[in-house]
């Protein structure tokens, strides 16, 4: 930085207001912190949190960053599980939550709405009015963080599409200080270039999102469905039959492995057979149709060896049971006082029941510090998403968490690439450069570069995200 501390944080009261600008350290604490295991460094707080209210006021704030090389980081709402809200330089760290408007024009049949508007709240105001938000992340994540990493969470992308695909338009604030507007407010959506595409699961580092326009969808009548099975990897090749038999495909197509299934079932007070648990939202346009897809995906994993499996009709079980599913990294902290790293895995099609198998071993033979975890299984497996929850000792020490955490994401990558998947659920940077790295090689690493250095000449905003950690 090229201003001293004194005259940033008079610039910023000057533009956002004194009341939305805080050198306090525990909210540089606050909006630093991540879902690692540890706590973020001291040199690597922001010196200064500021709250922008509007797109205006977030043109002046990167103007100023630009002129004076001072690094912005932005900050959603800070639930991504890849840690691009944690700063990598001192400097500014900007939170978009006061832009949290929402709009629900159903003559045009779109929303609109504020970077900072929580998808959970979206969620109950669409619902209210017959329709449901394509995202659905954690309820207290941001649909500016969402449409930032392209993710949609839960749902299975070859239905509803990610944001990429549900995006009308953005308002976009470039670092330079430039504001622009992208897409349209009809249906249609651009044929040739669309600027908004560009910005969509850049991960916040060509430019601040200000608003997003997405197309309205109407709500589906839905009913839940679960089955049990004895092994983990029977659950995956009974979801890759779902997809062969060309069964209607669920909205949710959840996963517990066995290990986790057992502490959530006892936890809730569920008495259901030991083995893993698959568990399914089926939809319809009406009620009668989402039972009868949602019996036809029970017929499906009886015929494939379910212990028990039935269309869920008493809502209390029904929220039991995806509490079971939600809560997974939960349970391995709660029983034995540990914590703990997820990874994900998305192997193509034929591999999904052999890459579950991998994850139920994956501690298994191993000199490294995953020798001394636990593994605990689940994942969006109706859209071909696992996930492994691997827990440790609270009573290890910074510097031995690190090593873990490196361990655990070069694991990883590995499984990726031997089971042909991608990052679906959290975006790319910053733990998952050499990943994007092996799978589109040098030259699309470079054209990204290039972007950066393009839209972002003095490379102010998510400064060292590009680069990686790893």
């Amino acid at each position: 930085m090229n201003v001293n501390i004194e005259d940033l944080v008079r610039e910023l009261k000057s533009i956002v207001g004194e009341e939305y600008v805080s050198e306090d350290l525990f909210e540089r604490i606050n909006y630093a912190d991540t879902l690692l295991p540890y706590d973020v460094e001291k040199e690597f707080l922001p010196d200064v949190v500021i709250q922008p209210g509007t797109a205006q006021e977030v043109s002046k704030v990167l103007a100023y960053a630009t002129e004076h090389d001072v690094p912005v980081t932005t900050y959603g709402s800070g639930t991504d599980l890849v840690f691009p809200t944690k700063p990598k330089h001192r400097g500014v760290t900007m939170s978009t939550e006061r832009m949290n408007s929402l709009e629900i024009n159903e003559e045009y049949q779109y929303l609109e709405c504020g970077p900072g508007l929580k998808t959970g709240t979206a969620i109950k105001a669409l619902g209210k009015l017959g329709y449901f938000l394509p995202i659905q992340t954690q309820v207290g994540s941001s649909i500016g963080g969402a449409v930032s990493i392209n993710t949609i969470g839960h749902l299975a992308d070859n239905i509803f599409g990610r944001p990429v695909h549900n995006v009308l338009g953005l308002e976009v604030v470039l670092p330079t200080g430039e504001i622009i507007e992208t897409g349209s407010k009809c249906l249609r959506r651009s044929a040739g270039w669309d600027l908004g595409r560009i910005f969509i699961g850049a991960e916040g580092m060509l430019g601040v999102i200000t608003k997003v326009r997405m197309v309205l969808m109407p709500m589906p009548e839905t009913i839940d469905a679960v089955g049990f099975f004895k092994t983990d990897e029977e659950v995956g090749h009974v979801m890759t039959r779902m997809y062969q038999k060309k069964l209607p495909l669920p909205m949710d197509g959840e996963f517990v492995g066995t290990k986790a299934c057992k502490l959530g079932c006892e936890a809730y007070g569920l008495d259901f057979p030991e083995g893993a648990m698959a568990v399914i939202k089926a939809m319809g346009r009406t009620k009668e149709e989402a039972i009868r897809n949602a019996q036809e995906v029970v017929d499906l994993f009886k015929s494939e060896g379910a212990t028990e499996a039935f269309v869920i009709e008493d809502p209390e079980t029904a929220e039991k049971v995806w509490a079971v599913r939600e809560n997974v990294m939960r349970w391995g902290q709660e029983k034995n006082k540990k914590g703990g790293k997820a990874i994900e895995v998305n192997p193509v099609l034929p591999l999904m029941a052999e890459a579950i198998k991998s994850l139920e071993r994956i501690t298994e033979g191993r000199t490294d510090l995953i020798a001394e975890a636990e593994a605990y299984l689940y994942g969006h497996v109706g859209s071909g998403s696992l996930h492994c929850y691997l827990t440790y000792p609270y009573g290890w020490p910074a510097e031995k968490m690190k090593q873990f955490v490196d361990a655990i994401w070069n694991v990883e990558k590995e499984l990726q690439l031997k089971y042909g998947g991608i990052g679906g659920d959290w975006g790319w940077f910053p733990h998952r450069l050499p990943l994007y790295r092996e799978t589109y090689g040098e030259t699309s690493y470079t054209i990204i570069k290039n972007l950066k250095r393009l839209f972002d000449p003095s490379d102010i905003l998510n400064r060292g995200n590009l680069e990686g950690e790893v």
